[in-house]
């Protein structure tokens, strides 16, 4: 089993993400038994990308997303729907990057990647930058441990020999099941910050897609505002969408 796992780190967006990457999946995958290739931070670059991409069989980014892009670490352009996403083909793809399924991901599986996850709009999250560290600051984790729980269910699901669309049904479900814990947690919460917590909570669960052959699943969106006080909201993994208090 090989995993290819792609995570750029040059900015906060990208270091939040690499740094869940590298905590709960890359150590995990390997425990279950896969060969893990990391390509982190200088080595998430287009050449390392496609002179390994053959014979993984699950691949993981964690980057700058568009509708039929991909980018690697300082922004490089990785992956284009219609120009080589053909590569993806007989591999599952998990992208938490903005956009990316609305058009890279159908174009992908139509080139037969086997399941690509992903999002229809941009990826929001709530970060508080002074923790220290990402893993402890807990608005951000709220967004990013559906994801790796999701990421984590999908390779044990695959490591158990299950289908396509039983990997696809798991995974989806965590995903969802994890943010619906978390919306249900911030509605408890009496701060301010608490109603925009559950606001992109739901945009992100909502606009989470796993699309693959036998069926695809379109979540309804839902209309979000932009306020926020005291913290930032940022598109997590698009070009520059910024929200800030005033």
């Amino acid at each position: 089993m090989n995993l290819l796992v792609f995570r750029p780190d040059y900015e906060v967006l990208t270091h939040y993400v690499s740094s869940y990457l590298d905590a709960y999946v890359v150590g995990n995958a390997s425990k279950l038994g896969f060969k893990v290739l990391d390509l982190y931070k200088d080595e998430a670059i287009a050449e390392n990308f496609f002179a390994n991409i053959e014979g993984e069989d699950i691949v993981v980014f964690g980057t700058h997303g568009l509708e039929d892009k991909l980018f690697g670490q300082n922004g490089e352009l990785v992956l284009t729907s219609c120009l080589n996403d053909q590569v993806l083909s007989g591999k599952i793809c998990f992208a938490l990057a903005c956009r990316s399924a609305s058009k890279l991901g159908y174009s992908s599986v139509d080139k037969s990647c086997l399941a690509y996850f992903g999002w229809l709009q941009d990826f929001v999250v709530i970060i508080d930058e002074s923790y220290e560290s990402p893993l402890d600051d807990p608005y951000a984790g709220s967004f990013l441990r559906p994801i790796v729980n999701g990421i984590n269910t999908m390779l044990l699901s695959f490591a158990y020999g299950k289908r396509v669309k039983e990997i696809v049904d798991d995974t989806y479900n965590t995903v969802v099941e994890m943010f619906n814990q978390q919306i249900e947690y911030w509605k408890t919460v009496e701060t301010p910050t608490a109603s925009q917590m559950v606001t992109y909570l739901y945009w992100d669960r909502d606009h989470f897609i796993p699309i693959f052959k036998e069926a695809v699943y379109v979540p309804t969106p839902i209309y979000i505002g932009t306020a926020l006080k005291g913290l930032v909201a940022v598109g997590l993994l698009t070009l520059p969408l910024l929200f800030k208090s005033t």
